[in-house]
């Protein structure tokens, strides 16, 4: 691929995806402000869309198809460049996801004695989650696409998945400690 065309489609899969993170983390705001949704029924919603994302994604396989062109042409392009590192990926995605919906699952059956809804979280909190959040995800993206982008032969992205996996382990662990931190310091006072 062209190294101007590519730097546009990364340019426009930052904004997409800054803006669909975006729009639902404030529609989820709205969300609970408008409702009395509570920590338990949160939970197995999204334990039920995690685990359906997962059963999509292990039925896709291989597939680059989304329901959004954007993200198809970028799929196409990344499988072509990472070969079987590509497959691997996603299938640690759909395993992460099974996890994931079942942690979900787990923390709906252990919220269930809590009566409190989500209307006493602060909006400072959702504000700073929102800015955590998207500070993640654009940061995970530049690493990614430097080194997908920057590779020239396929040896050079071997163990890619692994190693993204490590690291994003380690960061998510920071980001929890990032979290709590900021909970206990500003929230709970």
């Amino acid at each position: 691929m062209e190294q101007a065309a590519l730097k546009k489609m990364r340019s426009k899969q930052i904004v997409v995806s800054n803006l669909i993170a975006g729009i639902i983390i404030v529609a989820f705001f709205i969300l609970i402000q408008m409702s009395d949704i509570r920590f338990t029924h949160f939970f197995l919603c999204l334990g039920i869309i995690m685990l359906f994302l997962s059963i999509y994604g292990f039925i896709k396989k291989g597939s680059t198809k989304s329901f959004i062109p954007l993200f198809e042409q970028i799929a196409i392009y990344e499988k072509e460049k990472l070969g079987e590192e590509w497959e691997k990926e996603k299938k640690a995605e759909n395993i992460s996801r099974v996890v994931l919906s079942g942690l979900m699952f787990l923390q709906s059956f252990s919220f269930q004695d809590v009566t409190n809804p989500f209307l006493n979280i602060q909006p400072m909190l959702l504000i700073f989650l929102l800015f955590v959040t998207l500070a993640l995800i654009n940061l995970s993206m530049l690493f990614r696409f430097r080194k997908i982008d920057r590779s020239t032969e396929e040896h050079e992205l071997k163990g890619f998945t692994k190693k993204t996996n490590m690291v994003s382990m380690v960061l998510g662990l920071l980001t929890a400690i990032v979290v709590f931190g900021f909970i206990v310091i500003f929230v709970l006072p």
